[in-house]
């Protein structure tokens, strides 16, 4: 079985498309700066909800879902007033 190089040409066509769908997927993630949350279980079966607030890095995690409401709440009035 003989090994083929592609030319740099090709090369360089893939690269770019590489590139700008690089670029796409962290332009996409710039644009919905939502608050994300999702629930897990632990390994008793609690439930655990999670949040990420991608606008600057925070994670949290906390026992009860009116904990996440509360720190949702908390991450607009604190946007709003800036």
């Amino acid at each position: 079985m003989k090994t083929q190089i592609l030319p740099s040409s090709v090369l360089s066509t893939l690269f770019t498309q590489l590139n700008r769908f690089w670029s796409f997927l962290i332009d996409m993630g710039s644009r919905y700066p939502d608050v994300r949350v999702w629930q897990r279980r632990d390994r008793r079966g609690d439930a655990v909800w999670h949040g990420y607030d991608p606008t600057n890095g925070d994670y949290v995690s906390f026992g009860t879902e009116d904990e996440i409401r509360s720190w949702i709440e908390q991450r607009y009035y604190t946007r709003d007033r800036d």
